[in-house]
């Protein structure tokens, strides 16, 4: 039987912030939901490699960042096919509509605004993470279907037994 509750919480959460104590704290409040496979990383430039080789389910990340700013996170990612459709989620002390706006024009999900409230945190990455699942089931649907004929011919042929027509 399929559980999405538990696929949602043993997903890869990744956290990209320069400050280890915001990492500290959203994975404190994320592990306290149930969420215990959140990799923290505060070296921006080894974001961008870490990003492409931990292939997360969701990504917190911050946009004022030291070296590579949450922004061009923002668009390696939607760039990247294996990473395009995994929920951006941008947590950030500001709260300029114009810094959010630009954040979701280049692609976030969602932003947020530090300092995070926990309860808050969790629904979003939930939410999050309930929309890709229900993606992800989609696709592989879609795919199933597609590969039906294929499938059909495939049995029908394997059903002859090797005798020649």
């Amino acid at each position: 039987m399929f559980d999405g509750r538990q696929q949602i919480v043993n997903s890869k959460i990744l956290v990209i912030d320069d400050e280890q104590i915001i990492i500290d704290v959203i994975t404190a409040h994320l592990n306290v939901a149930g969420f215990w496979n959140v990799v923290g990383i505060s070296d921006s430039i080894d974001a961008v490699q870490r990003m492409k080789q931990e292939n997360p389910d969701l990504v917190l990340l911050d946009i004022s960042m030291p070296d590579v700013s949450g922004n061009y996170l923002i668009q390696i990612a939607r760039a990247d096919p294996n990473l395009n459709s995994v929920p951006l989620i941008v947590v950030t002390a500001s709260d300029s509509e114009d810094i959010h706006r630009r954040a979701l024009e280049l692609g976030a999900d969602e932003v947020l605004t530090k300092p995070l409230q926990p309860g808050v945190l969790v629904k979003r990455v939930e939410h999050a993470l309930s929309r890709k699942l229900e993606s992800d089931v989609s696709s592989l649907n879609q795919r199933q279907e597609r590969c039906r004929p294929v499938n059909e011919k495939y049995n029908e042929l394997r059903g002859l037994g090797g005798r020649i027509i």
